[in-house]
Protein backbone atom coordinates (compact mmCIF):
# COMPACT_ATOMS: atom_id res chain seq x y z
CA UNK A 1 0.00 0.00 0.00
CA UNK A 2 2.66 2.51 -0.55
CA UNK A 3 2.81 5.51 -2.00
CA UNK A 4 2.82 5.06 -6.14
CA UNK A 5 6.09 6.59 -6.65
CA UNK A 6 6.70 3.50 -8.68
CA UNK A 7 5.05 5.21 -12.14
CA UNK A 8 6.26 4.04 -15.61
CA UNK A 9 7.69 6.80 -17.02
CA UNK A 10 5.12 9.38 -18.65
CA UNK A 11 6.22 8.73 -22.26
CA UNK A 12 6.25 5.23 -21.89
CA UNK A 13 2.25 5.86 -20.68
CA UNK A 14 0.44 5.83 -23.46
CA UNK A 15 -3.16 6.58 -25.12
CA UNK A 16 -4.51 7.59 -21.52
CA UNK A 17 -3.74 11.62 -22.49
CA UNK A 18 -7.11 12.31 -22.47
CA UNK A 19 -8.37 10.55 -18.78
CA UNK A 20 -5.19 11.72 -17.23
CA UNK A 21 -6.36 15.43 -18.37
CA UNK A 22 -9.71 15.33 -16.95
CA UNK A 23 -9.08 13.51 -13.68
CA UNK A 24 -6.45 16.21 -12.98
CA UNK A 25 -9.52 19.14 -13.89
CA UNK A 26 -11.67 17.20 -11.28
CA UNK A 27 -10.97 19.86 -8.24
CA UNK A 28 -11.83 22.51 -10.44
CA UNK A 29 -14.98 21.09 -12.08
CA UNK A 30 -16.09 19.80 -8.76
CA UNK A 31 -16.00 23.04 -7.37
CA UNK A 32 -17.86 24.70 -9.99
CA UNK A 33 -20.29 21.53 -9.85
CA UNK A 34 -19.36 20.31 -13.41
CA UNK A 35 -18.08 17.43 -11.82
CA UNK A 36 -17.99 15.15 -9.05
CA UNK A 37 -16.22 11.68 -8.62
CA UNK A 38 -14.94 9.28 -10.90
CA UNK A 39 -15.58 5.62 -10.51
CA UNK A 40 -12.21 3.87 -13.24
CA UNK A 41 -14.13 0.64 -14.90
CA UNK A 42 -12.51 -1.85 -16.58
CA UNK A 43 -11.02 -5.17 -17.30
CA UNK A 44 -8.39 -5.92 -14.81
CA UNK A 45 -5.03 -5.14 -15.59
CA UNK A 46 -6.15 -2.40 -18.23
CA UNK A 47 -4.03 0.35 -16.04
CA UNK A 48 -6.42 1.69 -13.74
CA UNK A 49 -3.95 1.50 -10.87
CA UNK A 50 -1.21 3.16 -13.08
CA UNK A 51 -3.68 5.91 -14.04
CA UNK A 52 -3.88 6.61 -10.66
CA UNK A 53 0.60 6.68 -10.19
CA UNK A 54 0.29 8.92 -12.93
CA UNK A 55 -2.12 11.31 -11.53
CA UNK A 56 -0.73 11.16 -8.32
CA UNK A 57 2.76 11.95 -9.89
CA UNK A 58 1.35 14.51 -11.85
CA UNK A 59 -0.30 16.51 -8.83
CA UNK A 60 2.47 16.09 -6.47
CA UNK A 61 5.11 17.73 -8.66
CA UNK A 62 2.59 20.60 -9.36
CA UNK A 63 1.66 23.01 -6.23
CA UNK A 64 -2.45 23.55 -7.08
CA UNK A 65 -3.61 20.50 -5.29
CA UNK A 66 -2.93 17.85 -2.82
CA UNK A 67 -2.90 14.13 -4.03
CA UNK A 68 -3.80 11.17 -1.42
CA UNK A 69 -3.38 7.88 -2.90
CA UNK A 70 -4.61 4.41 -0.25
CA UNK A 71 -5.07 1.11 -1.53
CA UNK A 72 -7.46 -1.38 0.09
CA UNK A 73 -6.38 -4.52 -1.28
CA UNK A 74 -3.51 -5.04 1.18
CA UNK A 75 -5.87 -2.81 4.12
CA UNK A 76 -6.47 -4.49 7.47
CA UNK A 77 -10.26 -4.68 7.41
CA UNK A 78 -10.12 -4.01 11.21
CA UNK A 79 -11.72 -0.80 11.83
CA UNK A 80 -9.11 0.88 14.28
CA UNK A 81 -6.14 -0.36 12.52
CA UNK A 82 -7.64 0.74 9.10
CA UNK A 83 -8.03 3.82 10.93
CA UNK A 84 -4.82 4.90 12.29
CA UNK A 85 -3.15 3.51 8.77
CA UNK A 86 -4.99 5.29 6.93
CA UNK A 87 -4.77 8.61 8.91
CA UNK A 88 -0.99 8.13 9.59
CA UNK A 89 -0.59 7.64 5.66
CA UNK A 90 -2.63 10.69 5.34
CA UNK A 91 -0.66 12.63 7.14
CA UNK A 92 2.44 11.17 5.73
CA UNK A 93 1.88 11.88 2.01
CA UNK A 94 0.27 15.25 2.76
CA UNK A 95 3.79 16.37 4.37
CA UNK A 96 5.78 14.85 1.07
CA UNK A 97 3.63 16.89 -0.98
CA UNK A 98 4.74 20.08 1.19
CA UNK A 99 8.17 19.91 1.20
CA UNK A 100 8.23 17.57 -2.32
CA UNK A 101 10.12 14.98 -0.60
CA UNK A 102 8.64 11.41 -1.47
CA UNK A 103 10.50 9.95 1.01
CA UNK A 104 8.59 11.08 3.88
CA UNK A 105 5.84 9.19 2.50
CA UNK A 106 7.42 5.72 1.71
CA UNK A 107 8.91 5.43 5.32
CA UNK A 108 6.09 4.44 7.15
CA UNK A 109 8.57 3.25 9.90
CA UNK A 110 9.49 6.51 11.32
CA UNK A 111 6.28 7.54 13.81
CA UNK A 112 4.18 10.48 13.54
CA UNK A 113 5.53 12.16 16.18
CA UNK A 114 9.15 12.16 14.94
CA UNK A 115 7.24 14.27 12.28
CA UNK A 116 6.20 17.10 14.50
CA UNK A 117 8.85 19.37 14.53
CA UNK A 118 8.71 19.33 10.38
CA UNK A 119 5.28 19.94 11.10
CA UNK A 120 5.53 22.91 13.04
CA UNK A 121 8.36 24.17 11.16
CA UNK A 122 6.00 24.57 7.98
CA UNK A 123 4.09 26.45 10.40
CA UNK A 124 1.21 23.67 9.67
CA UNK A 125 -0.74 23.93 13.65
CA UNK A 126 -4.16 22.74 12.00
CA UNK A 127 -2.31 19.33 11.25
CA UNK A 128 -0.80 19.42 14.68
CA UNK A 129 -4.21 20.08 16.21
CA UNK A 130 -5.43 17.42 13.19
CA UNK A 131 -3.17 14.29 15.05
CA UNK A 132 -3.68 15.42 18.84
CA UNK A 133 -7.57 15.15 17.73
CA UNK A 134 -7.25 11.83 16.20
CA UNK A 135 -4.97 10.62 19.12
CA UNK A 136 -7.75 11.29 21.62
CA UNK A 137 -9.98 9.48 20.14
CA UNK A 138 -7.44 6.44 19.98
CA UNK A 139 -6.92 6.81 23.67
CA UNK A 140 -10.75 6.68 24.50
CA UNK A 141 -10.97 3.62 22.47
CA UNK A 142 -13.70 5.79 20.55
CA UNK A 143 -14.39 3.44 17.07
CA UNK A 144 -16.61 5.50 15.46
CA UNK A 145 -14.69 8.87 15.71
CA UNK A 146 -11.45 7.66 15.14
CA UNK A 147 -13.12 6.30 11.50
CA UNK A 148 -14.92 10.01 10.83
CA UNK A 149 -11.63 11.38 12.03
CA UNK A 150 -9.41 9.27 9.74
CA UNK A 151 -12.11 9.55 6.86
CA UNK A 152 -12.37 13.51 7.12
CA UNK A 153 -8.77 14.07 7.49
CA UNK A 154 -8.06 15.25 3.83
CA UNK A 155 -11.58 17.92 4.27
CA UNK A 156 -9.91 19.17 6.77
CA UNK A 157 -6.55 19.63 5.31
CA UNK A 158 -8.59 20.93 2.16
CA UNK A 159 -10.56 23.45 4.20
CA UNK A 160 -7.58 24.80 6.59
CA UNK A 161 -5.34 25.19 3.64
CA UNK A 162 -7.78 26.29 0.63
CA UNK A 163 -6.25 23.64 -1.86
CA UNK A 164 -8.40 20.98 -2.64
CA UNK A 165 -6.96 17.37 -2.08
CA UNK A 166 -8.02 14.38 -4.83
CA UNK A 167 -8.49 11.13 -3.10
CA UNK A 168 -7.49 8.23 -4.92
CA UNK A 169 -9.29 4.90 -3.22
CA UNK A 170 -8.16 2.01 -5.24
CA UNK A 171 -9.75 -1.37 -4.76
CA UNK A 172 -12.52 0.64 -2.63
CA UNK A 173 -14.97 -1.83 -2.77
CA UNK A 174 -13.09 -3.89 0.12
CA UNK A 175 -14.27 -1.24 2.41
CA UNK A 176 -17.57 -2.62 2.71
CA UNK A 177 -16.04 -5.39 4.94
CA UNK A 178 -14.63 -3.17 7.25
CA UNK A 179 -15.47 -4.13 10.62
CA UNK A 180 -15.16 -3.57 14.63
CA UNK A 181 -14.30 -6.39 16.39
CA UNK A 182 -15.26 -9.39 14.26
CA UNK A 183 -16.25 -9.94 10.83
CA UNK A 184 -19.52 -8.72 9.46
CA UNK A 185 -20.26 -6.92 12.93
CA UNK A 186 -20.76 -3.67 11.50
CA UNK A 187 -22.42 -3.28 8.47
CA UNK A 188 -22.35 0.09 6.31
CA UNK A 189 -18.92 1.13 7.62
CA UNK A 190 -18.69 2.55 4.23
CA UNK A 191 -20.70 4.84 4.05
CA UNK A 192 -18.73 6.83 6.47
CA UNK A 193 -17.30 7.99 3.34
CA UNK A 194 -20.14 9.72 1.98
CA UNK A 195 -19.47 13.19 3.82
CA UNK A 196 -15.67 13.10 2.43
CA UNK A 197 -17.23 12.67 -1.13
CA UNK A 198 -19.65 15.43 -1.16
CA UNK A 199 -17.13 17.74 -0.17
CA UNK A 200 -16.41 20.23 -3.33
CA UNK A 201 -12.49 20.46 -2.08
CA UNK A 202 -12.31 16.70 -2.04
CA UNK A 203 -13.26 14.96 -5.17
CA UNK A 204 -12.61 11.08 -4.93
CA UNK A 205 -11.52 9.16 -8.12
CA UNK A 206 -12.29 5.04 -7.18
CA UNK A 207 -11.23 1.85 -8.50
CA UNK A 208 -12.69 -1.73 -7.78
CA UNK A 209 -15.16 -4.20 -8.98
CA UNK A 210 -17.87 -3.51 -10.78
CA UNK A 211 -20.23 -5.55 -9.15
CA UNK A 212 -19.08 -5.06 -5.36
CA UNK A 213 -19.76 -1.33 -6.22
CA UNK A 214 -22.81 -1.15 -7.95
CA UNK A 215 -23.77 -2.49 -4.75
CA UNK A 216 -22.06 0.16 -2.60
CA UNK A 217 -23.53 2.93 -4.47
CA UNK A 218 -27.09 2.55 -3.87
CA UNK A 219 -26.50 3.52 -0.31
CA UNK A 220 -27.97 6.29 0.29
CA UNK A 221 -24.75 8.51 0.82
CA UNK A 222 -23.09 7.50 -1.95
CA UNK A 223 -26.17 7.76 -4.68
CA UNK A 224 -25.83 10.54 -7.33
CA UNK A 225 -22.07 11.65 -6.89
CA UNK A 226 -20.21 9.75 -8.75
CA UNK A 227 -19.53 9.01 -12.54
CA UNK A 228 -18.27 6.42 -14.58
CA UNK A 229 -14.82 6.45 -16.36
CA UNK A 230 -14.05 3.12 -18.61
CA UNK A 231 -10.64 2.22 -19.48
CA UNK A 232 -10.53 0.21 -23.04
CA UNK A 233 -7.44 -1.38 -24.42
CA UNK A 234 -4.71 -0.35 -26.34
CA UNK A 235 -5.01 0.26 -29.95
CA UNK A 236 -2.71 -2.52 -31.75
CA UNK A 237 -0.35 -0.41 -32.91
CA UNK A 238 0.17 1.74 -29.32
CA UNK A 239 0.06 -2.48 -27.59
CA UNK A 240 3.17 -3.20 -30.33
CA UNK A 241 5.16 -0.41 -28.85
CA UNK A 242 4.62 -1.05 -25.33
CA UNK A 243 5.96 -4.19 -25.67
CA UNK A 244 8.57 -3.21 -28.02
CA UNK A 245 9.72 -0.40 -25.57
CA UNK A 246 9.36 -3.53 -22.51
CA UNK A 247 11.85 -5.09 -24.24
CA UNK A 248 14.12 -2.47 -25.58
CA UNK A 249 14.36 -2.23 -21.92
CA UNK A 250 15.23 -5.93 -20.91
CA UNK A 251 17.85 -5.73 -23.41
CA UNK A 252 15.71 -8.13 -26.05
CA UNK A 253 15.03 -7.44 -29.41
CA UNK A 254 12.74 -9.03 -32.29
CA UNK A 255 13.69 -11.29 -34.99
CA UNK A 256 13.39 -9.43 -38.63
CA UNK A 257 10.50 -11.35 -39.67
CA UNK A 258 8.54 -11.17 -36.06
CA UNK A 259 5.35 -9.20 -36.68
CA UNK A 260 4.17 -9.67 -33.53
CA UNK A 261 0.08 -10.47 -34.64
CA UNK A 262 0.54 -13.21 -31.35
CA UNK A 263 -0.14 -9.58 -29.32
CA UNK A 264 -3.68 -9.46 -30.14
CA UNK A 265 -4.37 -12.25 -28.28
CA UNK A 266 -3.37 -9.83 -25.05
CA UNK A 267 -6.17 -7.23 -26.56
CA UNK A 268 -4.09 -4.09 -25.82
CA UNK A 269 -4.28 -5.12 -21.57
CA UNK A 270 -0.94 -3.47 -20.68
CA UNK A 271 -0.57 -5.57 -17.60
CA UNK A 272 -0.48 -8.50 -19.89
CA UNK A 273 1.81 -6.79 -22.34
CA UNK A 274 4.13 -5.80 -19.59
CA UNK A 275 4.26 -9.51 -18.05
CA UNK A 276 4.74 -11.10 -21.64
CA UNK A 277 8.48 -9.19 -21.66
CA UNK A 278 9.33 -9.96 -18.98
CA UNK A 279 8.49 -13.40 -19.03
CA UNK A 280 11.10 -13.51 -22.22
CA UNK A 281 13.26 -12.08 -19.75
CA UNK A 282 13.02 -14.80 -17.27
CA UNK A 283 13.38 -17.21 -20.18
CA UNK A 284 16.77 -15.57 -21.56
CA UNK A 285 15.20 -15.08 -24.50
CA UNK A 286 17.69 -12.55 -26.63
CA UNK A 287 16.17 -12.25 -30.11
CA UNK A 288 12.44 -13.23 -30.36
CA UNK A 289 10.74 -15.30 -32.75
CA UNK A 290 6.89 -15.65 -33.14
CA UNK A 291 7.56 -19.66 -31.77
CA UNK A 292 9.49 -17.73 -28.56
CA UNK A 293 6.67 -15.98 -27.95
CA UNK A 294 3.93 -18.65 -27.71
CA UNK A 295 6.44 -20.25 -25.58
CA UNK A 296 6.55 -17.60 -23.52
CA UNK A 297 3.26 -16.78 -23.31
CA UNK A 298 2.57 -20.11 -21.99
CA UNK A 299 4.94 -20.24 -19.50
CA UNK A 300 3.29 -16.94 -18.41
CA UNK A 301 -0.47 -18.14 -17.72
CA UNK A 302 0.49 -21.08 -16.09
CA UNK A 303 3.15 -19.71 -14.12
CA UNK A 304 4.76 -16.47 -14.55
CA UNK A 305 3.38 -13.07 -13.01
CA UNK A 306 -0.11 -13.11 -14.70
CA UNK A 307 -0.80 -16.74 -13.35
CA UNK A 308 -0.03 -15.44 -9.68
CA UNK A 309 -1.64 -12.18 -10.66
CA UNK A 310 -5.07 -13.99 -11.29
CA UNK A 311 -4.29 -16.86 -8.44
CA UNK A 312 -3.93 -13.13 -6.00
CA UNK A 313 -7.50 -12.30 -6.94
CA UNK A 314 -9.19 -15.66 -6.40
CA UNK A 315 -7.39 -15.77 -2.74
CA UNK A 316 -8.64 -12.56 -1.80
CA UNK A 317 -12.37 -13.34 -2.88
CA UNK A 318 -12.26 -17.25 -1.76
CA UNK A 319 -9.84 -18.27 0.71
CA UNK A 320 -10.64 -21.63 1.55
CA UNK A 321 -8.09 -24.13 -1.04
CA UNK A 322 -11.09 -26.25 -1.35
CA UNK A 323 -13.56 -23.77 -1.85
CA UNK A 324 -10.87 -22.29 -4.89
CA UNK A 325 -10.67 -25.75 -6.43
CA UNK A 326 -14.86 -25.72 -6.38
CA UNK A 327 -14.42 -22.21 -7.81
CA UNK A 328 -12.06 -23.09 -11.15
CA UNK A 329 -14.44 -26.11 -12.00
CA UNK A 330 -17.02 -23.50 -11.97
CA UNK A 331 -15.59 -21.35 -14.10
CA UNK A 332 -13.87 -24.06 -16.54
CA UNK A 333 -17.32 -25.28 -16.75
CA UNK A 334 -18.85 -21.96 -17.81
CA UNK A 335 -15.82 -21.55 -20.19
CA UNK A 336 -16.55 -24.93 -21.56
CA UNK A 337 -20.02 -24.29 -21.80
CA UNK A 338 -20.55 -20.43 -22.53
CA UNK A 339 -22.46 -19.32 -19.19
CA UNK A 340 -23.73 -20.67 -16.38
CA UNK A 341 -26.80 -23.02 -15.49
CA UNK A 342 -28.99 -22.99 -12.64
CA UNK A 343 -27.40 -23.20 -9.00
CA UNK A 344 -28.53 -26.69 -8.08
CA UNK A 345 -26.84 -28.23 -11.14
CA UNK A 346 -23.66 -26.54 -10.75
CA UNK A 347 -23.59 -28.12 -7.18
CA UNK A 348 -23.15 -31.19 -8.82
CA UNK A 349 -20.12 -29.86 -10.76
CA UNK A 350 -18.30 -27.88 -7.66
CA UNK A 351 -18.43 -30.58 -5.68
CA UNK A 352 -20.02 -28.77 -2.84
CA UNK A 353 -23.59 -28.23 -1.81
CA UNK A 354 -26.05 -26.05 -3.22
CA UNK A 355 -25.35 -23.17 -0.32
CA UNK A 356 -21.94 -23.74 -0.33
CA UNK A 357 -21.58 -23.43 -4.35
CA UNK A 358 -23.95 -20.38 -4.06
CA UNK A 359 -21.55 -18.46 -2.13
CA UNK A 360 -18.73 -19.44 -4.33
CA UNK A 361 -20.65 -17.23 -7.37
CA UNK A 362 -21.40 -14.64 -5.16
CA UNK A 363 -18.36 -14.07 -4.39
CA UNK A 364 -17.27 -14.78 -8.45
CA UNK A 365 -20.05 -11.78 -9.65
CA UNK A 366 -18.39 -9.58 -6.69
CA UNK A 367 -15.52 -10.05 -7.60
CA UNK A 368 -15.90 -9.62 -11.64
CA UNK A 369 -14.28 -12.83 -12.29
CA UNK A 370 -17.33 -14.89 -14.65
CA UNK A 371 -17.07 -11.50 -16.83
CA UNK A 372 -13.19 -11.81 -17.90
CA UNK A 373 -13.85 -13.67 -20.87
CA UNK A 374 -10.25 -12.83 -22.62
CA UNK A 375 -8.25 -15.54 -23.89
CA UNK A 376 -5.75 -14.55 -21.51
CA UNK A 377 -8.08 -15.16 -18.45
CA UNK A 378 -9.23 -18.62 -19.76
CA UNK A 379 -6.32 -19.78 -20.56
CA UNK A 380 -5.30 -19.57 -17.33
CA UNK A 381 -7.89 -21.08 -15.80
CA UNK A 382 -7.30 -23.93 -18.23
CA UNK A 383 -3.73 -23.99 -17.14
CA UNK A 384 -5.06 -23.80 -13.16
CA UNK A 385 -7.08 -26.34 -14.16
CA UNK A 386 -5.00 -28.93 -15.61
CA UNK A 387 -2.61 -28.52 -12.56
CA UNK A 388 -5.07 -28.40 -9.89
CA UNK A 389 -7.64 -30.43 -10.45
CA UNK A 390 -5.64 -33.39 -13.06
CA UNK A 391 -2.46 -32.95 -11.21
CA UNK A 392 -0.27 -32.31 -14.70
CA UNK A 393 3.08 -31.73 -14.25
CA UNK A 394 3.97 -27.96 -15.06
CA UNK A 395 5.92 -28.86 -18.37
CA UNK A 396 2.72 -30.41 -20.09
CA UNK A 397 0.44 -27.68 -18.91
CA UNK A 398 2.60 -25.20 -21.00
CA UNK A 399 3.18 -27.91 -23.86
CA UNK A 400 -0.84 -28.20 -24.03
CA UNK A 401 -0.79 -24.63 -24.02
CA UNK A 402 1.46 -23.59 -26.36
CA UNK A 403 0.51 -26.16 -29.04
CA UNK A 404 -3.23 -24.23 -29.04
CA UNK A 405 -1.46 -21.21 -30.76
CA UNK A 406 1.99 -22.94 -32.61
CA UNK A 407 0.24 -24.88 -35.10
CA UNK A 408 -2.82 -22.50 -35.05
CA UNK A 409 -1.92 -20.79 -38.32
CA UNK A 410 -1.79 -23.45 -40.73
CA UNK A 411 -4.55 -25.10 -39.24
CA UNK A 412 -8.22 -25.46 -40.30
CA UNK A 413 -10.80 -26.08 -38.16
CA UNK A 414 -14.30 -27.08 -38.32
CA UNK A 415 -16.93 -27.48 -34.99
CA UNK A 416 -20.06 -29.53 -35.10
CA UNK A 417 -22.90 -29.57 -32.86
CA UNK A 418 -25.03 -32.77 -33.31
CA UNK A 419 -28.72 -33.36 -31.42
CA UNK A 420 -29.28 -37.05 -29.56
CA UNK A 421 -31.47 -38.01 -32.02
CA UNK A 422 -31.80 -41.10 -34.83
CA UNK A 423 -29.32 -41.16 -37.43
CA UNK A 424 -27.83 -37.45 -36.35
CA UNK A 425 -24.03 -39.58 -36.45
CA UNK A 426 -24.76 -39.75 -40.23
CA UNK A 427 -24.14 -35.90 -40.45
CA UNK A 428 -21.09 -36.42 -38.32
CA UNK A 429 -20.08 -39.38 -41.00
CA UNK A 430 -20.38 -37.11 -43.85
CA UNK A 431 -18.56 -34.03 -42.38
CA UNK A 432 -15.47 -36.32 -41.52
CA UNK A 433 -15.89 -37.63 -45.54
CA UNK A 434 -15.71 -34.33 -46.49
CA UNK A 435 -12.78 -33.65 -44.16
CA UNK A 436 -10.85 -36.07 -45.71
CA UNK A 437 -11.40 -35.33 -48.97
CA UNK A 438 -10.12 -31.99 -48.70
CA UNK A 439 -6.72 -33.63 -46.70
CA UNK A 440 -7.00 -36.41 -49.74
CA UNK A 441 -6.97 -39.01 -46.96
CA UNK A 442 -6.99 -42.63 -48.56
CA UNK A 443 -10.27 -44.07 -49.00
CA UNK A 444 -9.98 -46.62 -46.71
CA UNK A 445 -8.76 -45.18 -43.70
CA UNK A 446 -11.33 -42.90 -44.16
CA UNK A 447 -14.34 -45.22 -44.46
CA UNK A 448 -12.63 -46.64 -41.02
CA UNK A 449 -12.58 -43.54 -39.85
CA UNK A 450 -16.42 -42.94 -40.30
CA UNK A 451 -17.25 -46.11 -38.59
CA UNK A 452 -15.16 -45.23 -35.97
CA UNK A 453 -16.87 -42.12 -35.27
CA UNK A 454 -20.59 -42.96 -35.58
CA UNK A 455 -19.94 -45.96 -32.66
CA UNK A 456 -18.30 -43.01 -31.06
CA UNK A 457 -21.54 -40.63 -31.48
CA UNK A 458 -24.04 -43.52 -30.50
CA UNK A 459 -22.08 -44.64 -27.30
CA UNK A 460 -22.68 -40.86 -26.43
CA UNK A 461 -26.42 -40.70 -27.39
CA UNK A 462 -26.99 -43.57 -25.87
CA UNK A 463 -25.43 -44.19 -22.29
CA UNK A 464 -24.48 -40.28 -21.48
CA UNK A 465 -27.77 -39.69 -20.24
CA UNK A 466 -27.08 -35.92 -20.96
CA UNK A 467 -29.27 -32.98 -20.04
CA UNK A 468 -28.00 -31.29 -22.95
CA UNK A 469 -29.35 -33.65 -25.56
CA UNK A 470 -26.16 -32.59 -27.67
CA UNK A 471 -22.71 -34.19 -28.55
CA UNK A 472 -20.24 -31.43 -29.43
CA UNK A 473 -17.48 -32.25 -32.53
CA UNK A 474 -14.12 -30.36 -32.88
CA UNK A 475 -12.13 -31.56 -35.69
CA UNK A 476 -8.66 -30.07 -36.56
CA UNK A 477 -6.66 -30.64 -39.75
CA UNK A 478 -3.32 -30.07 -40.22
CA UNK A 479 -0.97 -30.89 -43.31
CA UNK A 480 0.34 -33.72 -41.03
CA UNK A 481 -2.01 -34.23 -38.37
CA UNK A 482 -5.76 -34.47 -37.91
CA UNK A 483 -7.06 -34.02 -34.37
CA UNK A 484 -10.94 -34.99 -33.74
CA UNK A 485 -12.37 -34.49 -30.33
CA UNK A 486 -15.77 -35.42 -29.31
CA UNK A 487 -17.35 -34.24 -26.19
CA UNK A 488 -21.08 -34.26 -24.38
CA UNK A 489 -21.91 -34.09 -20.61
CA UNK A 490 -23.58 -36.77 -18.27
CA UNK A 491 -22.45 -40.09 -17.31
CA UNK A 492 -18.53 -41.07 -16.97
CA UNK A 493 -17.18 -42.73 -19.76
CA UNK A 494 -14.26 -44.51 -19.28
CA UNK A 495 -11.78 -46.71 -21.85
CA UNK A 496 -10.67 -48.92 -18.99
CA UNK A 497 -14.77 -49.63 -18.18
CA UNK A 498 -14.72 -51.22 -21.75
CA UNK A 499 -15.17 -55.20 -22.23
CA UNK A 500 -13.57 -56.38 -25.11
CA UNK A 501 -14.89 -59.65 -26.70
CA UNK A 502 -13.42 -61.65 -29.61
CA UNK A 503 -14.69 -61.35 -33.12
CA UNK A 504 -16.28 -64.89 -32.49
CA UNK A 505 -18.13 -63.98 -29.68
CA UNK A 506 -19.10 -60.82 -31.28
CA UNK A 507 -20.86 -62.75 -34.00
CA UNK A 508 -22.13 -65.61 -32.11
CA UNK A 509 -23.69 -63.39 -29.64
CA UNK A 510 -25.02 -60.72 -33.32
CA UNK A 511 -23.28 -57.97 -31.94
CA UNK A 512 -23.86 -55.32 -34.87
CA UNK A 513 -22.46 -52.54 -32.85
CA UNK A 514 -19.24 -52.20 -30.47
CA UNK A 515 -16.85 -52.25 -32.87
CA UNK A 516 -16.03 -48.52 -32.72
CA UNK A 517 -13.28 -48.55 -30.16
CA UNK A 518 -11.31 -50.96 -31.82
CA UNK A 519 -11.22 -49.15 -35.24
CA UNK A 520 -10.55 -46.28 -33.08
CA UNK A 521 -7.26 -48.08 -31.33
CA UNK A 522 -6.33 -49.80 -34.49
CA UNK A 523 -6.55 -46.38 -37.04
CA UNK A 524 -5.37 -43.73 -34.61
CA UNK A 525 -2.19 -42.77 -33.26
CA UNK A 526 -3.97 -41.45 -29.53
CA UNK A 527 -6.70 -41.86 -28.10
CA UNK A 528 -7.65 -40.10 -24.95
CA UNK A 529 -10.60 -39.95 -22.79
CA UNK A 530 -10.92 -36.33 -20.24
CA UNK A 531 -13.44 -36.34 -17.49
CA UNK A 532 -13.84 -31.87 -17.46
CA UNK A 533 -16.52 -31.60 -14.65
CA UNK A 534 -19.21 -33.15 -15.71
CA UNK A 535 -18.74 -33.44 -19.02
CA UNK A 536 -16.90 -36.34 -21.33
CA UNK A 537 -14.08 -35.71 -23.85
CA UNK A 538 -12.95 -37.85 -25.98
CA UNK A 539 -9.58 -36.79 -27.90
CA UNK A 540 -8.42 -38.91 -31.37
CA UNK A 541 -5.09 -38.19 -32.99
CA UNK A 542 -3.75 -39.19 -36.34
CA UNK A 543 -0.35 -38.14 -37.71
CA UNK A 544 -1.13 -38.28 -41.38
CA UNK A 545 1.63 -40.44 -43.17
CA UNK A 546 2.51 -40.78 -47.11
CA UNK A 547 0.40 -43.61 -47.64
CA UNK A 548 -2.75 -42.45 -45.96
CA UNK A 549 -2.90 -39.73 -48.26
CA UNK A 550 -3.49 -39.63 -52.10
CA UNK A 551 -0.73 -39.10 -54.15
Amino acid sequence: MPVPSNAISAENFLNREAELSYLKSLPELKGKALGGNVFLEGARGMGKTELLKQLHRALFWEDNVVPFYYSFKTANQKGSYFAKDYFTRFVRQYISFVTKDSSIADNVAVPLQRLMPVISSLGLCWLIDCIDNFQAHVSKNDFYWQLVAAISAPVVAAQKSGKPVVVMLDDFDAAEHLYESSLDDAHGLISLFGESMQNRLCPHVITGSAGALGAIFTDHSLLGMTEQMRLGPLPEDLAAALFKTHLATLKITCAPDVRLTFLTILRGNPLYIRNLAKAASKMQKKELTEKDLVECYGFEVSEGETAFYWSSVFRRYVQSPTKRKAMVKLIMHAIENEGMEDRGRLSIVSGLCETETGAILDAMEASGIIRDKNAVFQDFIRALYMREIESRKPSDVREKIESKYLSESEASCFELVIPMSSNAELVVAKAVEQIGINMNLESEFLNYLQLALIEICINAMEHSGSYEKKVFLKFIARPNRLEIIIENSGRPFSLDSLTEHSVEEKLRMGMKRGWGFKLVYAIMDSVKVERINDRTRVILTKEIKNKEVHP
